[in-house]
């Protein structure tokens, strides 16, 4: 793929911005109705940096669902220092999980 069909490519997703809005809205919606759970971090890497200081992160966990069988996620999300203080691989951390969908998840931070 040239420069110039990314470029196209990068148009396109301007001019349809309801994958975004799809985006946003079921970060809302884990944000209200998720159920917090805790996951072990077995591997993250940087994919890349957001404008105004964000990581994009890819992760992959076990989540550990309260009397549940514990199941692998791939997650990627962009998070900022703060949140991704004391995240690390083989660490504890928390995530919010999507009752309609146990593969959407939002990291929350580091577990205790």
């Amino acid at each position: 793929m040239g420069f110039l069909d990314k470029l196209k490519g990068t148009a396109q997703q301007a001019v349809k911005p309801g994958a975004m809005a799809s985006d946003r809205d079921k970060i809302t919606r884990i944000n209200k109705t998720g159920v917090q759970m805790s996951a072990t971090v077995n591997s993250m890497r940087e994919v890349g940096t957001q404008f105004g200081g964000g990581h994009q992160m890819e992760f992959d966990l076990t989540v550990h669902p309260d009397g549940g069988a514990d199941y692998q996620v791939h997650a990627s999300q962009s998070l900022h220092d703060a949140t991704l203080q004391g995240i690390e691989e083989g660490g504890s951390i928390i995530v919010k999980v999507d009752p309609e969908d146990p593969q959407a998840l939002l990291v929350w931070g580091a577990g205790s």
